[in-house]
């Protein structure tokens, strides 16, 4: 059975979030995109859901004693909880002015900031360009551009850490792709 591992050493899943929307990710390292000093890696995340939410109208007319449906536009959406870490969350006032680590999660959200972001559903990006291949399914990934909501930290008398929801609302398409060995 053909699985995707997320619960080993390594395997994690990553959310790279860029302000650089011009070049969009590939997969394959031709499009030079992530680096340590231009991409937030957003990880510790407890939970993630990937929303393709087609659309359907449907209608009755006098031409059929049953429903039609269209589709419409999709509203895509990623949605996760992640551990509030200081300079992710923050930003990190040393990083590159006006990146996605000077800004963190709450700055790119606050700020309205377009990004482009990545999600590698199991395990990071070697080099910071492509995503890891090696053992059957690694180096699956999602793709899009869009703008962060949803934050709002959380903290309880039984809870040892900070965490907080967070939304990347897709704005235009949502890409797939992976990694052969």
């Amino acid at each position: 059975m053909a699985r995707i591992d997320v619960n080993t050493t390594g395997f994690q899943p990553h959310l790279y979030l860029t302000t650089d929307t011009t070049a969009l990710y590939d997969g394959t390292g031709s499009v030079a995109w992530v680096t340590a000093e231009d991409a937030l890696d957003v990880v510790c995340l407890q939970d993630i859901t990937v929303n393709n939410s087609t659309g359907i109208f449907s209608w009755v007319d006098f031409c059929s004693t049953d429903q039609n449906k269209i589709t419409t536009p999709a509203d895509n959406s990623i949605s996760t909880n992640m551990v509030v870490d200081k300079d992710v969350f923050f930003g990190d006032a040393t990083a590159t002015a006006a990146s996605a680590p000077f800004y963190g999660v709450n700055g790119l959200s606050s700020n309205k900031i377009y990004v482009q972001w990545v999600l590698v559903m199991n395990g990071g990006l070697d080099a910071g360009t492509v995503a890891r291949a090696g053992a059957a399914n690694e180096g699956i990934w999602y793709r899009g551009t869009g703008f962060l909501t949803s934050i709002s930290p959380t903290v309880s008398p039984d809870s040892p850490v900070w965490v907080s929801p967070l939304e990347v609302a897709v704005t235009g398409d949502m890409t797939t792709g992976f990694v052969t060995s």
